[in-house]
């Protein structure tokens, strides 16, 4: 259920969800909407009162997943002039139906889009975002793989990309599968690395041991300042 509450002079939408669960919960999600679950009794003026209380939490959540995600500068309109990260490089979109090529065009710090509409636009810009990730992907572990080669790790049965909200990367010791997040692109290259590091050392070990953590600094001895830079995206 769609809510609405003034805090401090600003209006938060919020959602509302009633399940059997003992107490009030407060979440702010990857795109910063705010969620609630209540117990069933609980009335309004309650869950009214729960907000008010954590106000204070909910505009720092929402102001860290604002600028996570303006430093990402990702896509929202595909529109002409629109600011995008590339390999973490901000750039500029330009869409226009008059572009002699077909596709998507990258000229840093522009990239140029053929396109008639915000949604051709969308499916050209998104097809060739994806691609180019899965050639990076596909590059860096071309590099880092035989680092673990010598620890005796096979190569991977299967690599594949999805969208995530909460992970980068996941990998699968027992199938041998690593997953990739599409969102990876606009994060800079070392972070990139980072993240192909992280998810060939769990071949090794599949938990976050020390001893999963020291063969990643094997291969990557700075891989501390990496990941705390990947939480900025």
């Amino acid at each position: 259920m769609q809510k609405t509450i003034i805090l401090n002079g600003v209006r938060i939408d919020y959602e509302l969800t009633r399940k059997r669960v003992r107490n009030l919960n407060l979440r702010v999600a990857g795109d910063g909407t705010v969620k609630v679950s209540c117990p069933y009794h609980a009335g309004n003026a309650e869950v009214e009162q729960f907000l008010r209380s954590n106000s204070d939490f909910i505009f720092r959540a929402v102001e860290k997943v604002n600028a996570r995600i303006d430093n990402a500068a990702r896509p929202k309109e595909y529109s002409d002039g629109e600011q995008v990260n590339v390999f973490g490089e901000r750039c500029t979109m330009h869409v226009s139906r008059d572009y002699t090529f077909r596709g998507v065009r990258y000229e840093y710090p522009d990239v140029y889009v053929r396109a008639q509409s915000p949604e051709q636009a969308c499916r050209a810009y998104e097809t060739w975002r994806r691609r180019a990730l899965r050639d990076k992907i596909a590059e860096m572990l071309g590099y880092y793989y035989p680092m673990f080669a010598v620890k005796g790790v096979d190569p991977p049965s299967k690599v594949t990309f999805r969208t995530m909200s909460s992970r980068w990367g996941v990998c699968q010791p027992s199938t041998g599968k690593l997953t990739f997040n599409y969102n990876l692109f606009e994060t800079p290259e070392e972070l990139i690395a980072y993240v192909v590091v992280h998810e060939l050392a769990h071949f090794l070990e599949a938990n976050h041991s020390e001893r999963f953590w020291a063969h990643v600094a094997d291969v990557m001895p700075d891989y501390k300042i990496r990941r705390k830079a990947l939480g900025d995206y």
